[in-house]
């Protein structure tokens, strides 16, 4: 009969060592707790200024990036403009050397002929007198 309050009596013991063993830990985790506490209210401090510059960043960013968008699309109709301009003067170079340059050889090589025609012709009627 002695051993079941002797046991008992361990177990209360054994209780008591186990709850005076934690009051130590619970102390060490309360005050980590704390420290965590205040790291992150540092790091909070400090994170703010930092996010409010990076949102600002990228307000930036997106109204740049627009800009650009919009510089494209002003370029890309000029240089459509000059795509045209550049196949209309291709036009314009191909009627110039397929209509007006024969015209203009056969007209320059009758002027010439004319001219030599007309001299020799000058030159024999005065050569006469």
């Amino acid at each position: 009969m002695l051993s079941v309050p002797l046991a008992l009596w361990s177990l209360v013991v054994l209780f008591l060592l186990l709850v005076l063993g934690m009051v130590p830990a619970f102390m060490q985790l309360r005050r980590t707790l704390r420290q965590t506490e205040d790291f992150l209210r540092v790091v909070e401090l400090e994170m703010r200024p930092a996010l409010i510059d990076l949102k600002e960043a990228i307000r930036n960013l997106n109204r740049a990036s627009e800009q650009v968008t919009g510089g494209i699309e002003k370029v890309g109709g000029t240089l459509e403009a000059i795509a045209e301009t550049g196949q209309t003067v291709r036009y314009a170079n191909q009627l110039i050397r397929h209509i007006v340059f024969p015209k203009l050889i056969t007209g320059a090589a009758v002027m010439a002929g004319l001219r030599v025609g007309l001299r020799t012709l000058i030159v024999r009627l005065l050569g006469r007198r």
